[in-house]
């Protein structure tokens, strides 16, 4: 039987390679366009926390339908936000398991900024992930047009570029 984690990464991994329509305009599958509608996608919206939600809300159905109103009040389209709600309820940690939805926040010369990215964790390699990412690219851009496996490196201090947050962690009620 699959568990929470094991579902949520067999959903990202099932929309690999999932194309949007040029500047966020929906995307090429009419199937996953329907899908991110549904999840709150907004033409123009960068997408990358609404794929993360998307996957979890999914899993969640399966398992735990009872929290869905949980992550219906704690997701926003924004990643830093998103991240900060569900700090605020405790679900977060610096420690990244598979599952994971993990929060990066862009910073310009040590000034962070408001926009960030985010991915699922598919693999955790000592100092490393593996993540399933929306809205990204084949530089490793937060700005993309595909849902794509990426390697990153576990970074908490990036003054320049992308900075880690932190990880928020699927639960359930006991």
């Amino acid at each position: 039987m699959e568990t929470l984690r094991g579902s949520i990464k067999s959903y990202a991994f099932e929309y690999l390679g999932q194309e949007e329509n040029k500047g966020n305009m929906g995307f090429k599958d009419p199937e996953f366009d329907k899908k991110m509608k549904e999840i709150g996608m907004v033409d123009g919206y960068a997408w990358c926390c609404l794929f993360t939600e998307l996957c979890w809300v999914e899993a969640y159905k399966e398992f735990a339908p009872e929290m869905l109103p949980i992550l219906k009040k704690e997701f926003s389209a924004g990643t830093v936000r998103t991240f900060r709600h569900f700090k605020s309820i405790k679900w977060t940690s610096k420690v990244p398991e598979e599952g994971d939805i993990v929060i990066w926040q862009t910073y310009k010369k040590g000034k962070a900024q408001t926009t960030g990215h985010a991915a699922i964790v598919m693999e955790v390699n000592g100092r490393s992930i593996k993540t399933i990412e929306g809205n990204t690219n084949d530089k490793g851009g937060r700005e993309g047009y595909i849902v794509a496996s990426k390697n990153r490196i576990i970074d908490f201090k990036n003054d320049n570029g992308l900075r880690m947050l932190g990880f928020i962690k699927p639960k359930v009620l006991n």
